[in-house]
């Protein structure tokens, strides 16, 4: 019988509804003609183009008139040029943690939380402080752009201001704040022309009204519209087209994954998700939670990256089913083979290319398809390593099988089930050799205890180049009552993952 794959990663608190795994491997709907309703695709590999300052690299920014880029790497802002090196253009107060940049087609600001904020003059890259004479702006976190302003939030208050429009000049009336309820305002966010105003537990959404005589400030809540949530995670904000996605909280609680369109709230995380959040939130916090948002071949991604928790988190927006829709994607740690949250700390699309910036050290990569390991730097001074992409999928209960003696598919109702083969339906063949001049293998263990714990691995192999037709095979495995299966391999090609065939036979008891 088939064992399809449906679901993406989904261990939920119980293992005895669902212990599956699914780490950079993320699925793909298939036409309804196919054999299988999805096919399982590695994530893209980082393959690293260049090394910009300092590091980390806490932001990467497209300029709105030009392909152009921009980068903070540890305290300095670099314009990123065309063979993808950077120049220095100044240095900034700190040296790590998130920042935030916009620009108004003329001028780029940067915000990094201090009380101080940068400008650079895009025509030539001339970089300074900003000024403000008024004292209306005392830093920020969060820079965005709407209707020819640039607006900010003023840190651990309630406000929010806005330039002047097409040019980067104060004003003490340009000053506005949340009134609808008064928790502070924690990170800000324009889309489709609307500010989303993120506070600790609501939001709400404000529009360019135009200002007056009387009140020169644009700037007015949107009649009708409020969000019965805050946000967790100040920088978990990002959005694919009008869809903007943040890690919530309320007054119910927190780490729920919302999106918004069409002013509608909808719940996109599940519940297993959510009980790894909860875990992650009991322990080291979720607070520093970075979201960011890319395409690749169509699918729209939203990452959610949790530092202190060494979790990353993907969902794909082009899956239709939440419980579908998210994966886990790791970097290994060459001198261990520990899984760890992904490199990418910040993303952007720059000179035609999906660049990301590393976490730890000061390397730009782009997002390679056709690469199917990490290039990074493991360890501070030690050189460039290929270190692999270690994909890992369980698979579901198996609900019915074929009774011992008989024909067609039966439940299982509890009882045991002995297996004659297991079968994995994979692309093979399509890879190098490994450094020992044999076939790339694939890993396969098994728990018989609901998921709970899993024997050693078995390893068979993945095909020599050319033989396409491979089918990576265990024999003979045994009698169990409820058993889950893992697949695992670090296979540097091709080897996308439809499911498996399995040769089950139900027994009496």
């Amino acid at each position: 019988m088939r064992l399809p794959l449906i679901g993406g990663s989904y261990t939920t608190r119980s293992i005895i509804a669902s212990a599956q795994r699914c780490i950079n491997y993320y699925s793909e709907v298939n036409p309804k003609s196919a054999l299988v309703p999805t096919t399982h695709y590695q994530r893209p590999g980082l393959n690293s183009l260049s090394q910009i300052g300092p590091g980390p690299i806490r932001g990467l920014y497209r300029a709105s008139s030009t392909t152009n880029g921009y980068c903070v790497s540890g305290n300095g802002l670099y314009f990123v040029n065309g063979d993808f090196t950077g120049t220095l253009l100044g240095n900034i107060g700190t040296s790590s943690g998130p920042v935030s940049m916009s620009d108004n087609g003329a001028t780029l600001v940067l915000g990094d939380g201090s009380g101080t904020g940068y400008q650079v003059t895009l025509s030539n890259n001339a970089f300074a402080a900003i000024s403000d004479s008024t004292g209306t702006f005392l830093g920020t976190q969060h820079w965005a752009y709407i209707d020819g302003y640039l607006i900010w939030n003023r840190p651990n208050t309630v406000f929010f201001g806005s330039t002047t429009s097409q040019a980067v000049e104060f004003d003490a009336t340009f000053l506005g704040g949340k009134i609808i309820y008064p928790d502070l305002l924690k990170s800000l966010y324009v889309n489709r022309r609307e500010i989303f105003l993120f506070g600790d537990v609501k939001s709400e959404i404000w529009y360019d009204a135009g200002g007056t005589t009387e009140s020169p400030f644009p700037f007015q809540p949107l009649p009708g519209t409020y969000i019965e949530n805050g946000i967790a995670a100040p920088y978990s904000v990002a959005n694919h087209d009008i869809t903007v996605f943040w890690l919530s909280r309320n007054l119910q609680g927190e780490g729920v994954v919302l999106s918004f369109r069409g002013y509608f709230a909808s719940r996109v995380s599940n519940h297993a998700l959510e009980d790894a959040i909860r875990k992650m939130q009991r322990t080291v916090g979720i607070t520093d939670a970075i979201g960011m948002t890319y395409q690749l071949d169509g699918h729209l991604f939203y990452m959610l990256t949790f530092p202190a928790g060494n979790e990353t988190w993907v969902y794909d927006a082009s899956q239709p089913d939440p419980t579908a829709a998210w994966h886990q994607e790791c970097w290994t740690n060459p001198s261990d083979g520990s899984l760890n949250r992904s490199r990418i700390n910040c993303t952007a699309f720059i000179n035609g290319v999906n660049l990301v910036g590393d976490w730890e050290n000061n390397t730009i990569y782009f997002m390679d398809m056709d690469k199917y390991t990490d290039r990074v730097i493991p360890a501070a001074g030690q050189p460039f390593t290929e270190c692999p992409l270690v994909c890992i999928r369980a698979f579901p209960h198996i609900g019915a099988a074929r009774m011992m003696g008989g024909q067609g598919l039966q439940e299982v109702d509890g009882r045991r089930l002995q297996f004659s083969a297991f079968r994995a339906d994979m692309e093979c063949g399509m890879s190098p050799v490994n450094v020992d001049g044999n076939p790339a293998q694939v890993s396969l263990r098994w728990s018989d205890d609901r998921g709970r714990t899993f024997g050693n691995a078995l390893l068979q192999s993945g095909g020599a180049i050319g033989e396409y037709l491979t089918q990576p095979q265990w024999l003979g495995m045994g009698i169990a009552r409820d058993r889950i299966f893992e697949l695992s391999h670090n296979i540097a090609g091709p080897a996308a993952l439809n499911g498996a065939w399995v040769d089950a036979e139900v027994m009496g008891t």
